[in-house]
């Protein structure tokens, strides 16, 4: 008999998939706006996360200071500022992200990550929680490629990995993650915990789930499904 391990190649997103950066992103839009501005709305920015870090904060300054505003520009930067001199470090990994990450990394699975996040601030978050060694590439947003919904990151990445899309498995949490995947041509796990706007916009996705222990009894599910197959 034939031993098979599914997905070879798994990519993570980190926002919203093995980090729950929201509150620390939040603290630092509140650590910039005026006491009591009436404008804000956490709500709305949750939901412009789903698009990432750089539109939800658009927002918030938009939120502040009206769109047209000259003070918008100095209220992004002071918002970034603090959030990397303060609050970055702050976010918190989701239950069992760090034991999925150890687990499947001992399973025999190449782990990458794929973010629209800086290299630096990704750096920080991965040393911080003491994961930099588990993934064998790391893509960010300032590596020269378009960002996701983009196909170009993941793909890149699976390059760099050595496997192709059919190989892979790619973990997000986002309508950007799921676009991404779709154009990639490569199989999508959702996270139903994250930042999307709605269920519609983990579409599709070959698995969603709840807790990082669901994502890792499925993935061996599958190695036991094709043994079977293997065996009839």
């Amino acid at each position: 008999m034939t031993t098979f391990t599914p997905y070879p190649a798994i990519v993570f997103d980190l926002d919203g998939t093995l980090l729950d950066t929201w509150p620390s992103l939040l603290a630092a839009v509140h650590a910039v706006a005026p006491a009591g501005a009436p404008g804000l709305d956490p709500a709305a920015l949750r939901r412009a996360l789903n698009l990432g870090i750089g539109p939800m904060f658009d927002l918030a300054a938009t939120q502040i200071a009206g769109r047209e505003d000259a003070a918008r520009p100095a209220l992004l930067a002071a918002m970034s500022r603090h959030y990397d001199d303060h609050t970055l470090v702050t976010a918190t990994p989701y239950a069992g992200a760090g034991a999925l990450l150890a687990g499947l990394r001992a399973a025999g699975h190449t782990l990458a990550l794929c973010t629209n996040r800086n290299r630096a601030s990704t750096l920080l978050l991965l040393a911080h929680q003491g994961w930099r060694t588990h993934f064998s590439h790391i893509h960010c947003l300032d590596d020269g490629l378009p960002a996701k919904p983009d196909s170009a990151p993941l793909l890149a990445t699976l390059e760099r990995l050595g496997h192709c899309a059919e190989e892979a498995l790619f973990v997000g949490d986002s309508l950007v993650d799921a676009r991404c995947a779709l154009a990639a041509c490569v199989d999508f796990a959702a996270h139903r915990g994250g930042y999307h706007a709605q269920t519609g916009d983990l579409t599709p996705a070959v698995f969603t789930y709840d807790h990082a222990g669901d994502l890792t009894r499925w993935i061996a599910s599958q190695s036991a499904r094709i043994l079977e197959k293997e065996d009839d």
